[in-house]
C-alpha cells in the first residue's frame, strides 16, 4: 500500500454518509445528551476497522449541525443521522470545518513519508485550538485517530488538555486496544466499545462505498474479513476471484493428492502477489482455527492444535530467513492432510 493510500484511509471515514450499526453506542450517546450529562472525553474502543472513526465523525456532524440546540434535539431522535443538506456535515466531509481538529498520523512533506505516529507538535496545537473561540460559536471537537499511535510525549501533551477541558468541547479518542493506553488517559474518558459489524451490516457498508459490488465475490471474503470492512474492500478490489475460490476449495476438500497443488502454489508465489499470499495464509489460519474449535472439549487429542503451532513456526522461519514460499504452502497442505486423516479416525 502506498503512503497516499495509507493517508486516504485515515481521512476516508469523515466523508462516509450515515452510520450502519452501532445502534447501542448511538443510543448511549444520545441518552447522555438528552440528560445533559455529556462527558467531555469519550474513548471509543474496538477491533480494527469496525467503524470507530466513522462513529466519531458522525458524532461531530451531529453536534456541529445542531450546535447548542442538540440538548433539545437528542431526546427526539433515534440515531445520529443528519440532513444530507447539512452545511456542517459537508464541511466536515471536506475537512474544512474550523471547529473540528483531527490528530492523526499524517503525510510528512519534508521527509516524504507518513509520520510514524501522531507528532507531539501536532498535539501541542490543541492549546491554540482550545483557547480560541469556536468559529461558528458552538462546539469544538477533537478527534484523535488513533490514540494508540501516540508516543509518550504526545500522550502527555494530550493529557494536559483532558485534565482541564474548556466548556463546550468534546474529545473523541479512537483506540484498537484501550488496555494499552496510559491509565491516566483511560481514567479521564468515558469508555465505549464497538463490536465488529455483522456480515449483513458489512455488506451494506461495502455496497455503499464501492462503485461495483459483486455479491459472489463478497461471499468469498466475508468470512475471512470477519467484520473488517476495509479488509473486505481491499480483498474485493483485487481481481483474483477464481484464485480466491480455488484457495478455499483446496482447504475445504478431503485429504488428497498433493501433486495437484503445485499450480495453486505457483500462482500464489508470483512476483507482486505478496498480499494474495498473505491472504492465503490468513485463510489457512482461519480454517485451522475453526476446525480446532469444532473439536474442542471432545476428550481426544486435537490434531489441529499441532497444525497451528507448526504453521506459526514455519511461517516465522520463512519470513525471517527468506525461505521458499511455495515450500511453505506445500508443507501446510501436507499438515492439513495429516490432520484431516487423524480427525476422521476419531470417534464421532
Amino acid at each position: 500500500m502506498s503512503v497516499v493510500e495509507d493517508y486516504d484511509r485515515i481521512l476516508q471515514p469523515r466523508a462516509t454518509q450515515g452510520l450502519v450499526g452501532a445502534e447501542k453506542l448511538q443510543s448511549v450517546f444520545l441518552d447522555a445528551l438528552g440528560h445533559g450529562r455529556l462527558h467531555h472525553a469519550w474513548l471509543i474502543g474496538g477491533p480494527d476497522s469496525c467503524g470507530k472513526a466513522t462513529f466519531a465523525y458522525q458524532v461531530a456532524k451531529f453536534l456541529l449541525d445542531h450546535q447548542f440546540a442538540v440538548w433539545d434535539a437528542a431526546p427526539k431522535v433515534q440515531d445520529l443521522s443528519v440532513s444530507p443538506d447539512s452545511r456542517a456535515a459537508a464541511k466536515i466531509s471536506a475537512g474544512s470545518h474550523s471547529d473540528l481538529l483531527l490528530l492523526s498520523r499524517r503525510w510528512d512533506a519534508d521527509n516524504k513519508r507518513m509520520t510514524a505516529g501522531i507528532p507531539v507538535n501536532d498535539v501541542r496545537r490543541l492549546t491554540q485550538f482550545l483557547g480560541s473561540t469556536a468559529g461558528e460559536g458552538g462546539w469544538r471537537i477533537v478527534i484523535v485517530d488513533k490514540v494508540d499511535d501516540m508516543a509518550p510525549a504526545a500522550a502527555n501533551a494530550l493529557l494536559k488538555s483532558l485534565e482541564e477541558p474548556p466548556s463546550n468541547c468534546l474529545f473523541l479518542l479512537i483506540s484498537d486496544n484501550i488496555q494499552r493506553l496510559l491509565p491516566t488517559i483511560r481514567s479521564r474518558c468515558r469508555k465505549s466499545m464497538l463490536s465488529r459489524p455483522t456480515d449483513t451490516e458489512m455488506a451494506t457498508i461495502v455496497k455503499a462505498q464501492m462503485e461495483e459490488f459483486d455479491a459472489a465475490e463478497f461471499a468469498l471474503v466475508e468470512g475471512l474479513a470477519d467484520g473488517r470492512v476495509r479488509y473486505a474492500m481491499d480483498l474485493m478490489a483485487t481481481d483474483h476471484g477464481d484464485l480466491r475460490h480455488d484457495m478455499q476449495a483446496r482447504l475445504d476438500e478431503p485429504p488428497g493428492d498433493l501433486k495437484n497443488l503445485h499450480a495453486l502454489a505457483d500462482a500464489l508465489c508470483l512476483r507482486g502477489r505478496d498480499a494474495l499470499f498473505a491472504e492465503f495464509l490468513e485463510r489457512a489460519r482461519l480454517f485451522v482455527h475453526n476446525r480446532a474449535k469444532a473439536m474442542a472439549g471432545q476428550g481426544a487429542a486435537n490434531p489441529w492444535i499441532d497444525v497451528w503451532d507448526v504453521l506459526d513456526r514455519q511461517q516465522r522461519e520463512t519470513e525471517t530467513y527468506n525461505l521458499d514460499k511455495k515450500q511453505l504452502i506445500l508443507n501446510l497442505f501436507a499438515l492439513l492432510n495429516k490432520a484431516k486423516h487423524a480427525a476422521a479416525l476419531l470417534p464421532a
